[in-house]
């Protein structure tokens, strides 16, 4: 089982469109998947969850079917105990389930930021609170026999993302060709590094604990490159110039920071040549309606509104996450 985060500092650069279609894609060649929605705006839960699932979920009623993961944590939060065991919500006749996302998990943010200072005076409470989420992860996906657990989160770096990617086993950076998303990539190195070390000297100065702790050992594992078109040439040439800087800049200021000594044996960073693990590009009208539909591209039918020259967006959409995939398990395996 691999715990998968996607994560750029940049928003819009399609990162749950992309989490999204690679998990129904990894379920179409046999794997079982979990998707965790850690961001609180919860695009992915919307985009896998009818609206009556979510609300029940949102609801405080006892005894109901579907939880969100705000359920899970409420009692760290308000500091009547440890994390509460909850089902994620099952995708019907798919071996795919989600972690149901919440809005309140802002206020976990609060918990979780007290929690960091005690982390790093080695006291246990602070791991924790820290691994409660990992460790909720971990007792569904190791009873389930989960393949990938694909992670959603903000484009921050703040707390609630800290606690996520180092709950990871590889996080992949997805990005569009322009210069706001490879600026979104210029401190995500320098700080990755940074929380790295602090956690892994804290670790190893608390010693033994009674719980399952967030191993703190991200790797990086490519990025993603997003919404692109080939067929208008005169958009094609912007996205160049900017297409063509990006292994530079994954190799200065992701790659230099977490390869120094002290991070060596955490970040065992094996990706190609140039840093890319796989190509998505923009399918434009599609996304809404497959957004509509609770399915991914390559599923949309004529019933769903597909027509004329769209379904071979759709049949492009199948062929192209059918090679995503090999390159990812490859990748992350």
């Amino acid at each position: 089982m691999k715990k998968v985060v996607f994560f750029n500092n940049k928003g819009g650069v399609g990162k749950t469109t992309f989490t999204f279609h690679l998990g129904y894609a990894l379920e179409k060649i046999g794997k079982r998947i979990l998707f965790v929605d850690a961001d609180p705006q919860c695009n992915l839960t919307s985009w896998v969850c009818p609206e009556d699932i979510i609300e029940t979920a949102w609801q405080k009623d006892e005894g109901k079917t579907t939880n969100s993961i705000f359920d899970s944590i409420a009692p760290i939060v308000s500091g009547s105990g440890d994390y509460t065991v909850i089902e994620p919500y099952k995708v019907p006749d798919k071996n795919i389930w989600i972690y149901v996302g919440d809005l309140m998990l802002s206020d976990f943010e609060t918990e979780l930021s007290s929690a960091w200072t005690q982390v790093l005076a080695a006291q246990e409470r602070g791991f924790r609170v820290t691994s409660a989420i990992y460790r909720l992860i971990n007792d569904f996906a190791k009873k389930n026999n989960i393949d990938y657990v694909l992670i959603d989160i903000g484009p921050n770096l703040g707390v609630l993302n800290r606690a996520m990617l180092l709950s990871c086993d590889n996080y992949v950076i997805p990005m569009v060709p322009d210069m706001f998303s490879l600026r979104g990539t210029q401190n995500i190195g320098r700080v990755f590094a940074g929380w790295i070390k602090d956690y892994q000297l804290s670790l190893t100065r608390a010693g033994e604990f009674k719980f399952d702790v967030a191993p703190g050992r991200p790797q990086f594992s490519g990025y993603i490159l997003q919404q692109f078109n080939k067929y208008r040439s005169r958009i094609v040439k912007a996205f160049e110039k900017w297409q063509s800087q990006i292994p530079d800049t994954i190799s200065q200021y992701i790659i230099a920071p977490l390869s120094v000594p002290a991070l060596a044996p955490y970040n065992l960073i094996q990706p190609s040549s140039n840093y890319q693990l796989a190509e998505f590009k923009n399918y434009n009208a599609l996304v809404p309606m497959a957004q509509n539909a609770l399915k991914p591209i390559f599923d949309l039918t004529a019933a769903d509104g597909v027509v004329g020259g769209h379904m071979q967006y759709v049949r492009n959409c199948g062929d192209e996450f059918s090679n995503i995939c090999k390159a990812f398990v490859t990748q992350i395996s």
